[in-house]
C-alpha cells in the first residue's frame, strides 16, 4: 500500500520506539499488533490528521471569503424567530456557513465581542460602546403583548391606563427592560396587577398565549411570537425608545466572509422596521 519495502518501514518503527522509548508493537508470529502506547499515538496522529484538513479548510475560507463559522450574540426576544429565520436563509445562500448562536443580555453581548469569542451581536442599548462598532441601529418601540381577539385589539389606539383591567406580564428586575417598565408604571402612578415575572422572553409571550395576562414588552421582543398575538404600541409613554444595536468589534479585523452576514442581518432588520409591526401576524 505504502510503495515502500517492508525493511524499510520496520526500520522507521524501531527508529521511533528508540526515539520515545517504548514499544509500538508487539511482534507476535502472526504478525504486528498495536500496544495500548502505540494505540495512543496512532489515535493521536489520526487527529492531527483531521486537524490539518480543518486547518487546511480554514485557511480556504479565509482565502476565498465563504463559508467558515459565524459567531452571533443575540438578545433573547430574537432567538425565537428573527434568528431561526435568518440562519435557515443563510444556510440557503451559502451551504458552507456554520453557526454558533449565543444568547445573551447586552452586557454579556459586549464583552464577547471584545474579547473576540464572538463575531456579531444584536442587543440592546449596551452599557458602552467601547471597543465596539454599530453597524445598524434599529428604534424599539414598548407596547403590550396580547392575544388574538383580545379586547384591546378592538381600540384603534391604546393607553397604559387601558391595561389596568387585566393582569400584567412582565420582564424581571434582573433585565434591561425592567428598569424602563418600572419606571413605565412609576409616572402613570397606576396600581398595576403584575402577576408573573421571568427574565425569559418566549416564557413570557408563552403565558399570554395561555390567557395568563398581557405582557409589557418590545416590539422585537414580540417578533416570534405574532402568530398567535399581536402587539399593541403605546405611543404616549414617555420612556426613552432602546435601540436594537448590531455590533462588532472596532478593534479586531472582521474576516471577509463576515460581510454577506452582515448585510444580510441589515436587510432583515430594515424589512421589520418598515413592516406594521403592531398588526402583523406571521
Amino acid at each position: 500500500m505504502l510503495n515502500v519495502a517492508a525493511s524499510a518501514v520496520d526500520r522507521q518503527v524501531l527508529n521511533a520506539e528508540q526515539t520515545l522509548g517504548v514499544k509500538l508493537f508487539d511482534r507476535l508470529p502472526s504478525g504486528l499488533r498495536l500496544t495500548s502506547v502505540g494505540n495512543a499515538i496512532a489515535q493521536q496522529i489520526a487527529r492531527w490528521s483531521n486537524d490539518e484538513i480543518t486547518l487546511l479548510q480554514h485557511i480556504e475560507e479565509l482565502r476565498s471569503g465563504k463559508g467558515g463559522e459565524v459567531r452571533v450574540a443575540v438578545a433573547d426576544g430574537l432567538a425565537v424567530s428573527f434568528i431561526p429565520a435568518l440562519v435557515t436563509h443563510l444556510h440557503e445562500v451559502s451551504s458552507k456557513l456554520r453557526f454558533k448562536i449565543t444568547v445573551a443580555n447586552a452586557t454579556t453581548s459586549a464583552s464577547l465581542i471584545r474579547a473576540n469569542e464572538c463575531d456579531i451581536a444584536l442587543t440592546f442599548d449596551p452599557p458602552s460602546f467601547t471597543g465596539l462598532r454599530v453597524e445598524a441601529q434599529v428604534v424599539s418601540r414598548i407596547g403590550a403583548l396580547v392575544n388574538i381577539g383580545h379586547p384591546l385589539t378592538k381600540k384603534p389606539r391604546i393607553r397604559l391606563a387601558d391595561c389596568l383591567d387585566y393582569q400584567i406580564i412582565a420582564p424581571d428586575s434582573s433585565t434591561a427592560l425592567w428598569s424602563t417598565v418600572e419606571n413605565l408604571f412609576a409616572e402613570a402612578s397606576l396600581a398595576f396587577n403584575v402577576v408573573f415575572t421571568s427574565n425569559n422572553v418566549a416564557l413570557l409571550c408563552d403565558m399570554v398565549k395561555r390567557g395568563l395576562g398581557i405582557a409589557i414588552m418590545r416590539d422585537f421582543d414580540a417578533v416570534g411570537h405574532l402568530a398567535d398575538c399581536t402587539f399593541l404600541p403605546l405611543p404616549g409613554v414617555k420612556t426613552a425608545p432602546q435601540n436594537l444595536s448590531l455590533i462588532v468589534s472596532s478593534t479586531n479585523a472582521l474576516r471577509p466572509g463576515l460581510e454577506p452576514v452582515i448585510q444580510e442581518i441589515k436587510a432583515a432588520l430594515e424589512a421589520i422596521e418598515q413592516t406594521d409591526l403592531p398588526r402583523m401576524r406571521s
